[in-house]
């Protein structure tokens, strides 16, 4: 009896002598001494934070290192370019190596967070090295441009963009492109001609008259049914590029995978052709 009052006695003095947050830590066990508790908490929490601090350092040493190296990448590959394009600036054709080197640096920016400048490097190949026919390397095209965003109708006559002020677009599933854009692609004498809401185009001998709004043409006096009428769009006229295409002599050709219209100007080939044979008879 005496000694559990004397545990209780001690337990009250002690409590009553330290400050009360540090007396609310301290526990009487059976053996009347004292543990406490506050000590351990401290140095739990104190190993917790330094644990934390370590994998906040770790990681942001990891994400350095990684941006570094991929900076170190971006840097290599657009010197690799820069020395590519040096190299073609003395060589009329590009070789088999030159080509492989340009899709080497496509697939390997590719890897990189650079998609544009993979679409850009991909473009510059495939204005290098087109040949009519061969649509092979639009699918890697049509790929980069929908990794990137891209939205917007493209149209390519022999592997080159055609360059327009206004995008091209999709109406009823066809294609409509301005006017000066068939002009300066197919090299035609296209005139609009407002009084009477009509496009005149001439290439060599052949002449195409368009309505306005209306789905019929006139092909060198004959007038031919269209799936699709030329528009007025935000001030610009917009004709059908297929139907415009095909009857100046090309090929078109849709790829749904990056909205890319394809033409192979088969009537430039020809002439070219004939340009050919024609200073081969001069030789002779």
């Amino acid at each position: 009896m005496k000694k559990a009052i004397s545990t209780s006695l001690v337990a009250i003095l002690l409590a009553t002598s330290v400050p009360a947050a540090l007396a609310a830590d301290l526990e009487v066990k059976g053996n009347g001494k004292l543990e406490v508790k506050t000590e351990a908490k401290d140095k739990s929490k104190e190993t917790s934070v330094k644990e934390s601090d370590t994998d906040t350092d770790s990681e942001d040493k990891d994400s350095t290192e990684a941006s570094t190296e991929s900076n170190i990448k971006d840097v290599k590959l657009k010197k690799q370019l820069i020395e590519l394009r040096q190299e073609l600036k003395h060589t009329a054709e590009i070789t088999e190596d030159q080509k492989a080197k340009y899709e080497q640096l496509v697939a390997e920016l590719e890897k990189t967070t650079d998609k544009h400048g993979a679409l850009d490097v991909q473009l510059e190949l495939l204005q290098r090295t087109y040949q009519k026919g061969d649509h092979t390397p639009f699918k890697k095209l049509g790929e980069l441009l929908e990794n990137t965003g891209s939205t917007e109708v493209k149209a390519f006559v022999d592997g080159k963009q055609v360059k327009a002020d206004v995008a091209p677009f999709l109406q009823g599933g066809r294609a409509l492109v301005p006017v000066r854009a068939i002009s300066s692609a197919l090299k035609a004498e296209v005139n609009w001609k407002p009084e009477t809401r009509t496009v005149e185009i001439t290439r060599g001998e052949k002449s195409i008259t368009l309505y306005l709004d209306k789905k019929e043409a006139t092909v060198d006096g004959k007038t031919i049914s269209l799936d699709t009428a030329p528009v007025l769009k935000n001030g610009r006229v917009f004709l059908p590029l297929r139907f415009i295409s095909e009857q100046l002599n090309a090929e078109v050709k849709w790829q749904e995978e990056g909205k890319i219209v394809i033409i192979d100007d088969i009537q430039a080939s020809n002439e070219s052709d004939k340009d050919t044979d024609s200073d081969d008879t001069s030789a002779k």
